[in-house]
């Protein structure tokens, strides 16, 4: 049988199963090393964000946002970072009925390890990827993501 379909077929990937491979590729590769530190690659993300937003009041809607994350993903996340001990969520200074998440020290010890390990993929991207091929991803893929999310219903 003749192979006409370039979604199906491994010699002519279409964009989309090339862009879908490497994302399981790289979050297969953040999810093994963050592994022995016990976090998920969104755990990481909210321990950075708030770390580096620490003058900020921070609500779950800003992490949903700012990861694209649905929010019963956000809310699995949160509560296993809680029980962890890695997170506690306070009463808005600014506004009562709101509760923002704040890093207990566990979570702030983790920041330079999540960082660390984001810096160590990416040095690893800089082995395998030359500059300008870097910059033209960094030109082509936010244009990609822009487009596509226009076509979202």
């Amino acid at each position: 049988m003749e192979k006409n379909n370039i979604v199906l077929t491994t010699e002519n990937l279409s964009v989309s199963r090339l862009i879908h491979n490497l994302d399981k590729v790289e979050l297969s590769l953040l999810n093994n090393k963050l592994k022995d530190i016990g976090l998920s690659n969104i755990q990481a993300l909210v321990i950075i964000y708030l770390s580096d937003n620490i003058n900020q009041e921070v609500f779950q809607k800003n992490l949903e946002k700012e990861f694209g994350v649905t929010n019963p993903t956000m809310t699995v996340s949160l509560k296993s970072m809680q029980a962890k001990g890695l997170i506690v969520k306070e009463k808005s200074k600014v506004d009562g009925r709101y509760y923002r998440l704040v890093l207990t020290t566990k979570g702030k010890n983790l920041y330079p390890k999540c960082i660390s390990i984001y810096t160590e993929i990416d040095a690893l991207h800089r082995t395998i990827l030359s500059k300008e091929e870097i910059e033209f991803l960094s030109q082509i893929l936010p244009k990609l993501t822009a487009t596509l999310k226009e076509h979202i219903d």
